[in-house]
């Protein structure tokens, strides 16, 4: 089943808001390490679309860049971590589901790098689970 989306958010403090629109590509639960220190959170659900779905209503962020390939947009007032925006305009945009007005807009369908799990977290739902990035 396709989930599409057309939605706001933004970060904590309100300097930065959002809109996404279109195809949900994909809902999970990220378990990194980068993940986890950039949230300061156990996990991060995530979902991505199209990169042309998404645009910035109000204010600027900042990126960080944790890889060779990406950077992670965040505010740089509260700090809030927005998005994981690819180099290659060909790939998904991932946006922070937490960071939606509404985040049951895009429930997670699976979890990713559970090799880094905390081994204190877990979450209790029979999602699909796995140890490093998702099968094709």
């Amino acid at each position: 089943m396709t989930k599409s989306i057309d939605a706001e958010g933004g970060c904590l403090c309100g300097a930065i808001r959002y809109r996404v629109s279109g195809v949900i590509e994909e809902s999970g639960y990220c378990h990194c390490r980068t993940c986890q220190r950039q949230s300061g959170a156990p996990a991060v659900a995530w979902f991505a679309l199209a990169p042309e779905g998404f645009s910035y209503l109000e204010g600027a962020p900042k990126t960080h860049r944790a890889s060779d390939h990406a950077g992670r947009e965040f505010c740089g007032d509260c700090g809030s971590y927005l998005v994981f925006r690819e180099d290659d305009v060909s790939q998904t945009l991932g946006v922070n589901t937490a960071t939606l007005d509404d985040p049951a807009l895009s429930p997670p369908d699976f979890h990713i790098y559970c090799e880094d799990r905390i081994a204190w977290f877990n979450t209790d739902d029979s999602l699909p689970r796995f140890d490093q990035g998702r099968a094709e």
